[in-house]
């Protein structure tokens, strides 16, 4: 039978299932997701495993807020910086640089520059979770290449019981898929939107126009 509760009142479970090592499923400001602890490879690979997720396809991590990225080794280059000042918390997930040592076991190493993909996302309870259970790997509650999921009970069709925990929210959610972007100083206004999202590109561009 599947768990699923209400978010504010799992809390403190889903922080010891999360610190267990536990794939859970949780609820975010745009779709609705899977998370595990961040800095634990074995975590990390039951996510993939359970999404039949490849690999060589990064996994973002949730934070309580930007200014903790800094504890983790994580950087936002300019103009990301500018842009998560204005649009975190939110559906942005800017690309930050990864210090050598960042204990993240989500850092994707691709190239000569280590990098992850932020979330702050605009939900307090995600965000207290993150803070109790330290960074979270998330990804969408779905299998790869399969609709994604956008409510607990959707998951748990997906998952059933293989997820030990399905937290859900009253809050609604955006439906779409947060707006990746990185820096790229040759691009227009210095990004470039990896995955178009949540933050349209027209906010974005607006937004850096009139900095």
């Amino acid at each position: 039978m599947t768990n699923i509760k209400l978010f504010k009142d799992c809390l403190e479970e889903a922080a010891e299932l999360i610190r267990e090592g536990e794939v859970i499923g949780v609820p975010t400001d745009t779709v609705y997701g899977l998370a595990c602890d961040a800095s634990n490879p074995k975590a990390v690979l039951r996510l993939y495993e359970l999404k039949k997720r490849p690999l060589t396809k990064p996994l973002q991590a949730v934070f309580p807020s930007v200014s903790s990225l800094k504890d983790f080794g994580l950087s936002l280059p300019s103009p990301l910086d500018a842009l998560a000042k204005r649009f975190l918390p939110g559906g942005l997930c800017p690309i930050a640089l990864a210090a050598p040592g960042c204990p993240l076991a989500t850092v994707n190493k691709e190239g000569r520059k280590e990098s992850q993909a932020i979330r702050v996302p605009d939900l307090p309870l995600l965000l207290k979770l993150s803070s109790l259970a330290g960074p979270l790997a998330c990804s969408s509650a779905n299998i790869s290449s399969f609709p994604t999921s956008n409510t607990a009970k959707e998951a748990a069709l997906a998952f059933g019981d293989k997820i030990p925990l399905y937290a859900c929210s009253n809050q609604k959610p955006a439906l779409v898929p947060s707006t990746v972007i990185c820096s790229c100083p040759k691009a227009d206004e210095g990004v470039k939107i990896l995955r178009d999202g949540e933050i349209s590109s027209r906010e974005i561009y607006q937004f850096l126009s009139g900095r």
